[in-house]
Parts: C-alpha cells; sequence; structure tokens
C-alpha cells in the first residue's frame, strides 16, 4: 500500500512539473486552471464592477426603433435621406454599434425625401422597414415598406415594396405594425396634408405591404396636454402586457416643444382594435417632461426586451436642454401597473448612472493603484501630456506624443502600461482624448517580461470622446505588460494621443 502511494505520489509531481513546463510566458494561451486560481486570489478591492451606464446613449435619434432576435439588437432613427441600421449585443453601448446604410432612394420619387421614423419589423421571417417619405413637400408625405429575405437586416438586399396607403390616400406619418388575436394591423398618425389635427389611425392589413380595410380613428388630440404648439397625436407604439392586454403609447403636442410627452390608449377586454368605442384614452400623459432629469419633450418610443428576456425598457428621444436643440436616444427599464397598464415613471436625469438592462455584460475593471509605466516611444512636455496620464483615471489629462520638427508620424509612437503583477484579462478598455489626434487603428501587444510579445490584433476607435470603448478577447489572457502601437489616427495629426486605458474581467 505503502509502495502505491509512493508511486501516485510521484506520478503527481511529474504531472505538475509537466504542465508548469509548458506554460511559457511568450505563449499567452488561455489556461481555466490557472486562471481560476488567479482569480481565486485577486482582492476585490482591484475591481471596479461596471454594472451601470448613463443617458443618452448616443447625441443623436430622432424617433428611436429597435427590434431584436436572437441576442442582437437592430436600431433605427430618423436620418432623413436614408434608411440606416445599427448593429449590437448591447444596447447601453449603442455607441460603439456598426453602422449598415440599408436603403437609398433614387432621386426624383416621391418618396426620394423627408424620410422620417423608419421602423424595423420580422414578419414571416423576413424584414421589414416601414417609414415615411415624400418628394421634398411635406403635404405629399406617405407611408411605404421596403423588404429584404436575408436571415440578418444589415445583410442582403433591401426592395421597395410600395406605397402603403388605405384607400383615401391622404397624408400618413408614423407608421408601425402589430399582431393582434392573429389579425396583422397599422397604426399612423395623419392629418389634412400634414395640418392639424393629426390624428391616429388603424386598419387591418392582409400582408406587410397591403392595407385592405377602411382606416378608424381611434385618437384625436383632445386635452391641452395634446395641443402644446399644435394639436397632435403621433408616433403610435402598439404594445400588450403580460396579461394579453393590448395598448398603444403614443406622442402628443408638437415634437418641438418642451412639454411633447407620451399618452396611453388601451382596448377593452375583448374590445375590437377597429372599434374606436373600444379605445379608453388616459386623461394625464404617461410619460412627461421633467427639467431636472435633462429630459425635455420626452416621445417617440419603441420598446424592447432585456437580454434575459425579464425586463421590459422603453427607448425615446427628448432634448437635453429647454427651448430647442437636438434630439437624443435614451432608455430605461418600466414595469407594469397592477391594472395592467404600463408604468414608465419619470425619465432618468442623463448623467446619472443606471442598471444595466438584465443580461447585460458585467465587467470588473482592474483599478490602477499598483500600475505603472514601463516605457514609450515619447510624451509631449507642453501642459503636462505625460506617459502616466494614459492611467490616471482622468480623461480630460491625455497622453500625446510629443511634438518634432519634422513630425513623427504612425506607427512610430507606443506605450507599455505595467499593471503591477500578472492578471487574468477578458478585455480592454480605452476613452479617446478631446480634441483632435484621436487614434483610429491602435495594435494590443501583450506579454509578461516586457520584452516578449504576443500580438493581440487591432482594434478601431470610434470619435466618441468620453464614451468607453472595449475590446472584449476571444478566451481569457494572462499577463502583466500590454503595449498599445497606434497604427493610423482619425485625422491627418502625426502625433497620436489617448485619454486613458485599462484592463477589465467579465463577471461570468
Amino acid at each position: 500500500m505503502k509502495k502505491n502511494v509512493t508511486y501516485l505520489l510521484a506520478w503527481l509531481c511529474l504531472a505538475l512539473f509537466s504542465a508548469c513546463k509548458k506554460s511559457t510566458p511568450d505563449k499567452l494561451t488561455a489556461n481555466d486552471a490557472k486562471t481560476t486560481f488567479k482569480v481565486d486570489n485577486i482582492n476585490g478591492t482591484n475591481f471596479a464592477i461596471e454594472n451601470t451606464f448613463t443617458n443618452p446613449l448616443i447625441p443623436r435619434g430622432a424617433d428611436p426603433w429597435v427590434a431584436q432576435k436572437n441576442g442582437v439588437y437592430y436600431f433605427t432613427y430618423t436620418q432623413g435621406g436614408k434608411l440606416v441600421l445599427y448593429k449590437t449585443s448591447v444596447m447601453t453601448e449603442l455607441a460603439l454599434a456598426a453602422s449598415y446604410d440599408a436603403w437609398i432612394p433614387p432621386q426624383g420619387m416621391p418618396y426620394s425625401k423627408n424620410l422620417w421614423a423608419p421602423e424595423l419589423h420580422e414578419i414571416d421571417n423576413k424584414w421589414y422597414i416601414y417609414f415615411a417619405a415624400d418628394d421634398g413637400t411635406n403635404a405629399n408625405h406617405r407611408m411605404y415598406v421596403v423588404e429584404n429575405t436575408s436571415a440578418d437586416p444589415t445583410q442582403g438586399t433591401w426592395v421597395l415594396k410600395g406605397k402603403v396607403a388605405d384607400s383615401t390616400d391622404q397624408w400618413a406619418i408614423d407608421g408601425t405594425v402589430f399582431k393582434y388575436n392573429g389579425q396583422m394591423y397599422m397604426l399612423w398618425s395623419g392629418g389634412n396634408a400634414g395640418a392639424a389635427p393629426q390624428r391616429i389611425y388603424i386598419a387591418q392589413m392582409s400582408n406587410p405591404w397591403t392595407i385592405t380595410s377602411p382606416k378608424a380613428i381611434i385618437s384625436s388630440p383632445t386635452y391641452s396636454w395634446e395641443k402644446n404648439g399644435n394639436a397632435i397625436n403621433e408616433g403610435p407604439e402598439a404594445i400588450i402586457n403580460p396579461n394579453g392586454q393590448l395598448f398603444v403609447v403614443y406622442s402628443g403636442s408638437g415634437y418641438w416643444v418642451d412639454t411633447y410627452c407620451l399618452g396611453l390608449l388601451s382596448l377593452n377586454l375583448n374590445g375590437d382594435p377597429m372599434n374606436p368605442a373600444d379605445w379608453v384614452k388616459t386623461s394625464n400623459p404617461v410619460f412627461s417632461m421633467n427639467a431636472d432629469s435633462g429630459a425635455f419633450g420626452p416621445g417617440h418610443n419603441g420598446f424592447f426586451k432585456s437580454p434575459d428576456g425579464t425586463e421590459d425598457w422603453i427607448i425615446y428621444h427628448a432634448r437635453s436642454a429647454a427651448g430647442g436643440g437636438g434630439r437624443n436616444a435614451r432608455i430605461q427599464k418600466f414595469t407594469w401597473n397592477a391594472d395592467g397598464t404600463p408604468n414608465f415613471g419619470v425619465p432618468v436625469k442623463i448623467g446619472s448612472p443606471v442598471l444595466k438592462p438584465s443580461g447585460e455584460p458585467i465587467r470588473k475593471m482592474y483599478t490602477k493603484e499598483n500600475w505603472s509605466i514601463a516605457g514609450f516611444s515619447s510624451e509631449e512636455l507642453n501642459n503636462s501630456r505625460l506617459a502616466i496620464r494614459i492611467i490616471d483615471d482622468d480623461p480630460s489629462t491625455p497622453w500625446i506624443a510629443r511634438y518634432s520638427a519634422p513630425a513623427t508620424n504612425y506607427p512610430d509612437h507606443w506605450i507599455t502600461v505595467d499593471m503591477g503583477d500578472t492578471l487574468p484579462v477578458d478585455g480592454f478598455v480605452f476613452i479617446q482624448k478631446d480634441g483632435d489626434r484621436k487614434i483610429k487603428e491602435l495594435q494590443i501587444l501583450v506579454g509578461n517580461d516586457n520584452q516578449t510579445w504576443e500580438n493581440l490584433g487591432t482594434t478601431t476607435l470610434l470619435n466618441l470622446y468620453p464614451n468607453k470603448q472595449y475590446f472584449t478577447l476571444p478566451a481569457r489572457k494572462q499577463f502583466r505588460y500590454f503595449k498599445l502601437v497606434p497604427i493610423s489616427g482619425l485625422d491627418t495629426q502625426p502625433q497620436p494621443g489617448l485619454a486613458e486605458a485599462g484592463t477589465f474581467m467579465l463577471d461570468r
């Protein structure tokens, strides 16, 4: 027995020796057992948990809309001359989403100009974008739809299916579609050649591009809060609560006034969506201006689910200051009242931390108390734009390569960071500097001895100061040093700059 134990111990020692021998600093492949050990021995104070976001998501986004499928969110908004889709798996990181020109109308057509309020819908395994457009004259606005048979709406070809109109063929904007009890319907806002009052109409459809019934008016601006700026009901969106009750959330008043807001229509139990008498309007707005939150003119909304499907979220636009200005896209979670109606609360204050939608990645950001700069090609002494600034947690104090004559160009600059210990890392976080000389392509290398490097590839940075941008690794790595090599810039200035760099682990 003692002899067997001796053999067993000898075999274990040999196995451990072999494992250690195979783990060399110049090949940073993931090692789950070693990584787990390292993670377990990292003090929690070395992390700052990143589980929040702030509104607005992007500095633009009038008439925002979100569709989701298989963990992917597709975002669009009014851009006037074309239909554009943005694709992301993380809504709170919408600013980083890749954009795709879906459809650009030919010139000289009735639908060539003023493309408003696009909405993406998947119907019977095909994608459709509904939008309002005209020939340059607002009175000629009508609803149109394009179709794409690709599984991914950012791929394939979009084909115009035509105008979507009832028999009266009158002015129409803000079209949306939904199915209820097996029947497909269209909702839209219409008026007399665009003049007030604008009303909410509904009609039945036989397919995604054909209205087959007379239209019915289910809402007209009657309350004072629906008439600020002009008597308008627009931007209708259908939503069905967990009990199967149908509601329509719409926007009231002129979008250009601070008191633009959301109203609510409720369909009676067992009611007919085509019967105006079966719809009940809530007498007060259900979501409205909040000056303390920096939410002026909140309206024109859409809905989506959190990644894990457990939460309901609203997306809407608002202006950050009173008296006009650009509209930007924002999101926040909502709940349901005891009577089944949606409870949107009040607009969340811009710049204030909000918990991310459930199921979004939670990052453990490494703190930098023990970090240092292990080397750099150059730094700019003017205005103290030193290499150490890249890890000082202050985006307003960037590292910038120094001026020279002649000026040093890409990619002759680099900077190396020492994290103070060999750490498990799932990715990197970067913040662009303010102003010019922003980096476009950034090469990332890692190593354990500040001499031997593994190239992790090149990431493309966007002009998004002060938003964080992430580079997530396909597998967890362990290293002590990382080296950043700017390859190209977003402008012609030769000296690159970067505000902040860091690393993180995912909370798995």
